[in-house]
């Protein structure tokens, strides 16, 4: 049996912090074909998808409690890849990561010039790029459009209170994603059946309507929806074999894969000066660094510890996500914090510098002394580029403090006694 001993010590800006976990995926070395299609194409297009739909829930949220609370976890889902995007975009501009890794790209083509096995890596991945961004965009825009509608409403769905005040918000849904896969959608892709059903419809939402209404009813006649989802399934089928890989997470094929193995080996041999670390793959990765706060802007400087202050803030029992538990406020009046008081307040949660990305989250965070001080859970909305370009002035990973853990056993839920099967440091 294996377990941490925690820390109650505490931290100060500057302390050693290093993280593990299984991450999922990060793109360290990519050309700058690949950044551009990311910044430019792809998530400029999946943000604008996935406002529409959230606008929508959004609305149906706000007109019906029942539906705040059916649409609250799809509402996060769809959200928490949309704010990824933007904050990636926005970092991979302000870093100028297009135009700088051209650069480097340029550096090594004319390094490569003599030497047969590089000498034509970078421009055959350059045409590799172009042959497939269509098929993989076409990919990407189906998924989010088609690929995200119910293929039916089930009996136990249509047996919930709420299902009949749904119907608005799912037809509206239909049609504007029915709308963003034929204006978004590179044409030579999309989908045969689709394409019959504008048609004879008149119009993408038209046909949406059309759909709606057949699967909305119960006992309908659903043969043709049924086409429309094996033609949408074939047509990414067909995509994936033209990628010639199902390794498809990002902007990828078999030609790609084989050829970035000569490129990453030349890249070696030729920056002998860069440390090369392998992407997140899913497989044990370790990252170190400190804990920092950092400066976004000009003249702001965020501090990179937050307290019990800073929750009450925003408290605001009108807001559901916002609405903190009667407990938390009663001891945030009286100040009863026990032994987690540290200078009238709490700590909740703290910044550092380690590289972090999407499957980090849970990761232990320690101390130089391998003891536990935090539980990774997010990286600032600045940071999200950092799967393609990791910028330590300004890309930070954020973990709750275990003291805030403990207190939350301890003071909220009075269950102290765990502590009993807990190891706790004794370094001063």
């Amino acid at each position: 049996k294996k377990h941490f001993t925690i820390s109650t010590k505490g931290i100060k800006e500057g302390d050693f912090t290093m993280i593990y976990g299984f991450p999922g995926n990060t793109q360290e070395y990519i050309l700058s074909d690949a950044v551009a299609y990311i910044a430019e194409r792809s998530d400029p297009a999946k943000i604008a998808i996935r406002t529409g739909r959230l606008d929508i829930i959004s609305a149906a949220q706000e007109s019906d409690p029942a539906l705040r609370i059916h649409y609250a976890a799809k509402h996060a889902s769809i959200a928490n890849a949309w704010k990824k995007w933007q904050g990636e975009a926005m970092g991979i501009g302000r870093l100028g990561t297009v135009a700088s890794k051209r650069a480097y790209e340029q550096e090594f083509a004319a390094w490569a010039q003599d030497k047969p096995e590089y000498r034509s890596v970078v421009a055959d991945l350059k045409a590799e790029y172009a042959r497939i961004a269509d098929a993989y965009f076409a990919r990407e825009i189906t998924r989010e459009t088609l690929g995200a509608l119910p293929e039916r409403y089930t009996p136990e769905e249509r047996a919930e209170a709420a299902f009949a005040r749904r119907e608005q918000t799912e037809r509206a849904l239909f049609e504007w994603l029915f709308g963003q896969y034929a204006r978004r959608c590179p044409v030579q892709y999309q989908i045969p059946a689709f394409l019959a059903g504008v048609a004879a419809s008149g119009s993408p939402e038209a046909y949406a309507g059309e759909v709606f209404d057949t699967l909305w009813r119960e006992g309908a006649d659903t043969t043709a929806v049924h086409a429309l989802h094996k033609d949408t399934e074939r047509i990414l089928g067909h995509i994936d074999w033209m990628l010639g890989t199902k390794s498809l997470r990002n902007l990828n094929s078999k030609i790609l894969n084989e050829l970035y193995t000569t490129y990453i080996k030349g890249l070696r041999e030729w920056d002998r000066e860069r440390a090369f670390y392998p992407d997140a793959n899913l497989t044990l990765r370790v990252a170190y660094g400190t804990v920092e706060g950092y400066s976004p802007v000009d003249a702001v400087y965020y501090e990179p510890f937050s307290t019990i202050d800073g929750i009450m803030e925003k408290d605001n029992p009108d807001i559901y996500d916002y609405n903190i538990p009667q407990r938390l406020r009663d001891l945030y009046r009286t100040k009863e914090y026990g032994r987690w008081n540290v200078d009238g307040s709490v700590p909740v949660c703290f910044l550092a510098t380690n590289h972090t990305t999407g499957g980090n989250s849970g990761s232990p965070v320690l101390n130089a002394g391998g003891e536990l001080i935090g539980i990774n859970f997010d990286r600032t909305w600045r940071s999200t580029m950092s799967d393609i370009a990791f910028d330590p002035a300004i890309c930070r990973n954020i973990a709750v403090d275990v003291r805030y853990v403990l207190f939350v056993i301890d003071r909220i839920g009075g269950a102290g006694y765990l502590f009993g099967e807990m190891d706790f440091s004794r370094r001063k």
